[in-house]
This record gives C-alpha cells, structure tokens and sequence, in this order.
C-alpha cells in the first residue's frame, strides 16, 4: 500500500504490503484483521506526522528583538502518543545570532506528550470503567502503545475533572413551549421539558 499527498504530486511512500488469499472459502480471510488494521493505521499516522513535521520545522520564528533572523541551532525528537500509536517529531530549536535567545519553534505547545483526542478518549473510558480495563481495552482495539497504563489514565481522568471544575456552570436551555399536533382531528398536546419524559393528553 502506497501512500500519496492529493493530487498525485510530490513523494509517493510505501507503507506496508498486505497480501490476502482469493478463496472466500473461510470468512476470516475477508478484508483486514484487527492485527492488520492496527499496523496500517500506526504507519499511516507515522509517515503523515513526519510529513507535518518536516513542513513545521521550514517556518522560523520571529526573535523579540527583531534584530536578526533565528538560525537551525540543534534538532530535538519529540515523542507523542496519539491513538494511533506514539509517532517522534523531530524539530529544530533556532538561535537568535544578534541576542543569543533560543526558540523552539512557531507554535510547537510545551511539554506536549499526548494529542487531545487520545486523552479525551482516555478520559472517556476511564470515567465509564476502570483504569486498567480501559487500558486493556484501549491496547486491544487501537495502535495505542505509549500512555496506556493505569496510572497514567487515572491522571489524565483527574486532569480533565479538574479542568471540567474550573469552567463555568451551564445552564440547560429553556423548556419549550406547548406544541399543538394535529392528526385525524384529534389534538394531542404535548410538553417538552429538558432531561424528563414527555408527557401526552388525548
């Protein structure tokens, strides 16, 4: 299997080779396996966060005392999980060359370790079983290998409560007005409350 950017330009990579029998004669050999599902989405999510971060690591950030343009210092690898397995990002820091400042990039967030879409759905689970089950769970369905120990989903559950806590109280929206139905000349009116059953008169 070949991945391309659209359009059909640029670099074509090759991702993995996936060979299955023609007999349908057991049903098992239909499409993919969990197995093999789990490995094409974990190097289909490498060569894509590569690819964003070598177009990341071309833009250069502006030095405070805009005296002189940042230069390429060092590179540093990035580790991040995200749900499709833990993907290394590897980005330049760049030096001032008239005060010295060091930058580590335009918009690259600090102490980013995991994508917010794996730790809302680490929070998710864990908040409707238990921390190692939702472990098992998340190792068994998704390429997930880093961030799936118990103890980490119990700190990113509370870290997300915390953050619920802080934000101010919704209010639910108001009831909704009586609502008058005709069918076959009978009335049937009905009342629309929020989070209770309807309630009907014939």
């Amino acid at each position: 299997m070949k991945l391309a950017v659209a359009g059909g330009e640029g670099p074509c990579v090759d991702i993995m080779e996936i060979s299955k029998p023609d007999d349908l004669g057991d049903i098992a050999n239909l499409g993919l396996t969990l197995t093999e599902a789990k490995q094409l989405l974990a190097r289909v999510q490498r060569e894509i966060s590569a690819a964003q971060a070598r177009e990341h690591a071309v833009h250069r950030p502006v030095c405070p005392c805009r005296d002189e343009i940042c230069r390429v210092k060092d590179y540093r690898d990035h580790l991040v999980a995200t749900l499709f397995g833990q993907v290394t990002l590897r980005l330049p820091r760049f030096r001032c060359a008239a005060c010295g400042r060091i930058e580590t990039g335009v918009d690259w967030p600090p102490h980013c370790r995991s994508t917010p879409e794996l730790d809302r759905l680490r929070a998710h689970l864990s908040a409707l079983m238990t921390y190692r089950v939702s472990a098992d769970l998340l190792e068994h369905l998704f390429p997930v290998d880093a961030g799936i120990d118990p103890r980490t989903l119990r700190r990113h559950t509370l870290k997300a409560g915390a953050a619920l806590a802080d934000r101010a109280a919704v209010r639910p929206p108001a009831a909704a007005p009586a609502i008058t139905i005709t069918v076959d000349s009978t009335f049937i009116r009905v009342w629309f409350t929020f989070g209770a059953a309807w309630q009907a008169s014939i």
